[in-house]
């Protein structure tokens, strides 16, 4: 009995974990961290940025500017 209700504890700390994870790798505007690395894949500036700043993918700024995707965002 107590390792059922240990397990059942354990698995509800693991979904409230998750659920945290995920809303810190979500954007207001409802971009998630979602396995997008090129700037052909953004639809918007605001997107690329959230890529960039969010989920780290630094690839979308190829220059070290801080500018993702400067052909959607342009430049500095």
């Amino acid at each position: 009995m107590r390792l059922t209700v240990v397990a059942a504890c354990l698995f509800v700390l693991a979904a409230a974990t998750a659920a945290v994870a995920a809303s810190r790798n979500a954007s207001p505007a409802g971009f998630s961290c979602a396995g997008k690395h090129l700037c052909r894949q953004m639809q918007s500036c605001e997107e690329a940025r959230f890529y960039l700043e969010t989920c780290g993918v630094a690839s979308l700024d190829g220059d070290n500017d801080g500018v993702p995707c400067e052909t959607i965002c342009g430049s500095r």
